[in-house]
């Protein structure tokens, strides 16, 4: 049997266990959320059932106030009394749709409920007529303790509704415990199961791969240094002697390709600097990470006339320009911010770690200053001035392309204003 079917069925075993392990979890914990549901549901009856009895009692509380004292305001939270007890009542009636038991429960209290709010109103209905008799009528339909005898009626069927939501939760409560007690048995046995699978399966690969590829990798090192190598003959590691001597060889041909490949990718061809393919996941990320004591400055930069110059000097002293403006930029900047060719003459910082607005004005100074010398270019003396644009996050925008375009127009601003310039962005303006 070759290595590979081996570290295949070992491999193969531990990933089933795991599997199974997991979906035997899975279940059970299914399981156990549904047990949960089912507790928490009972919960929320017994809460809309206490809820429901204390709203009759404020609606009652209401009508006795109206029925005193003629005062409308007692009304508000009668009113309010009766629509929390119709929210209250279906509430509870879709809790115990799957219940018969409690449904029938339910219909003897709905109907003393009925009963209970008919006196209410009828007696707020005499009151309103605001005739001395009504009034009386009122008051004499209250003393028959006729509306006493319903809320006795409804809290007794409440407290028998209730007994049974609360033997019931018992029962849900304890089955619940009872899955989760199994699911910590289950884990705790199988634990130590799979991680003696592992310990076995760390020492199989150890001694049939490790070691021998130990010795091979000595091999290698002597055969790079111009020794002869030890000639070992394992015959479990042959497969891999051909594979890792090819494979060493090739990553590192790989490698060189891919960083090849990969700074081309992300960089601009022409400056070296990063191209504009990089600039939004980039400062999406900054901005995620900035703060008001840690702010990101987006620099927007414009070099002035470039087309211009580029039309009356040629494409290669525009390209030379593009250069000697990347490199005056890449120098004038910290090493943790980045720089980026956003297209044709434009470029863009990303300045992190700015704690105050000055920083930015230092650092801004600063880059001008690095073109007060001319560039010397193919025996020509330009003299090369910018125009930058400055925004700065969290202060003016969290969207990575509003604070672009703000940057933007702060560097037309800013072109408007002088030659050689700079304009940060004004909220108010």
């Amino acid at each position: 049997m070759s290595l590979r079917i081996k570290f295949i069925f070992l491999l193969s075993t531990i990933f089933l266990v795991v599997v199974a392990n997991t979906f035997i979890i899975y279940v059970l914990d299914k399981q156990g959320q549904a047990k949960l549901e089912a507790v928490i549901r009972t919960h929320d009856v017994l809460d809309e059932s206490e809820k429901l009895y204390n709203q009759i009692t404020n609606a009652e509380t209401g009508q006795r106030g109206y029925l005193l004292t003629q005062d409308l305001n007692y009304l508000e939270p009668y009113y309010a009394a009766l629509e929390q007890v119709k929210q209250h009542f279906l509430a509870i009636n879709r809790l115990t749709l799957s219940n018969p038991e409690q449904q029938n429960t339910l219909a003897v209290i709905d109907e003393l409920v009925d009963k209970k709010l008919a006196e209410l109103a009828l007696t707020v209905t005499l009151v309103m007529q605001n005739t001395p008799y009504a009034i009386e009528e009122a008051k004499a339909i209250v003393l028959t303790n006729e509306g006493k005898q319903y809320m006795d009626q409804i809290r007794k069927h409440i407290l028998l509704f209730q007994n049974i939501e609360r033997a019931k939760l018992e029962q849900q409560n304890a089955d619940y415990q009872r899955n989760r007690l199994f699911i910590t048995r289950f884990v705790t046995l199988q634990i130590p199961l799979i991680v003696t699978l592992l310990v076995f399966c760390a020492f199989y690969i150890n001694s049939r791969l490790f070691k021998p590829l130990k010795l091979l990798i000595q091999n290698t090192e002597q055969l790079e240094k111009g020794e002869r190598p030890k000639m070992l003959t394992i015959n479990y590691n042959d497969e891999i002697g051909f594979v890792l001597k090819r494979f060493a060889r090739m990553s590192d041909i790989v490698y060189k390709r891919t960083s090849k490949l990969n700074f081309q990718a992300s960089h601009d061809h022409l400056t070296g600097v990063l191209n504009r393919t990089e600039l939004k996941p980039a400062l999406k990320q900054a901005i995620s990470t900035c703060s008001k004591d840690s702010k990101l400055a987006v620099i927007f930069i414009d070099i002035n006339k470039f087309k211009k110059l580029n039309d009356e000097y040629g494409h290669l002293i525009g390209d030379q320009i593009l250069i000697e403006t990347a490199k005056r930029i890449t120098s004038s900047v910290r090493a943790d911010d980045d720089v980026y060719r956003y297209g044709g003459d434009e470029f863009v910082i990303i300045t992190h770690n700015i704690a105050k607005y000055r920083y930015v004005n230092a650092m801004i100074t600063h880059l001008l200053a690095r073109f007060d010398n001319p560039f010397v270019l193919e025996q020509l003396t330009l003299n090369i001035s910018l125009s930058i644009g400055v925004a700065l996050a969290p202060d003016h925008s969290l969207n990575h392309q509003h604070l672009l375009k703000l940057a933007d127009q702060a560097m037309y601003q800013a072109k408007h204003e002088s030659k050689n310039s700079y304009h940060i962005h004004n909220n108010r303006g």
